[in-house]
């Protein structure tokens, strides 16, 4: 009976505090730099992200228009981004919007497929908060 207990403990007990192994830290070092896919749910809109060190450009699929972002990592799993211009047309209203916020995105999860990343007008904490998905791979049509 004893033996019982002893292996429910360890069955129950062992994952939730990893049975000696340190914790695994969220890999964010495989999002900072290539290419990765974002399909925005309730459209048929999709994106192509390409970023490197600074500079995050993401493609409409569509349209062929692009979208230049500085990029500013805070720490491991949070970055911001600045607009800097456009490739196609836009307004000066919305121009003028873009230039009077950041987006703050911070990587909530990765996983070996996709990243799922939490992104607000200038917090990650604002009223307009999202969360949503990015791909590694393009998605299979």
């Amino acid at each position: 009976m004893v033996k019982k207990k002893s292996s429910f403990f360890i069955a129950l007990i062992c994952p939730l505090l990893t049975c000696g192994h340190p914790a695994r830290v969220n890999d964010c070092n495989k999002v900072k730099y290539g290419t990765f896919y974002f399909y925005p749910p309730k459209t048929n809109d999709e994106f192509v992200i390409i970023r490197d060190k600074h500079l995050q450009r993401e493609i409409d699929y569509k349209t062929k228009d692009t979208t230049f972002w500085q990029l500013k990592w805070k720490n491991d799993c949070e970055f911001s981004l600045r607009f800097i211009r456009q490739s196609g047309p836009i307004s000066d209203d919305e121009k003028a919007f873009y230039n009077a916020h950041v987006s703050v995105v911070q990587i909530a999860k990765v996983s070996k497929e996709y990243y799922v990343f939490k992104g607000g007008l200038d917090s990650i904490e604002s009223r307009n908060a999202v969360s949503d998905t990015i791909w590694f791979k393009p998605r299979i049509k």
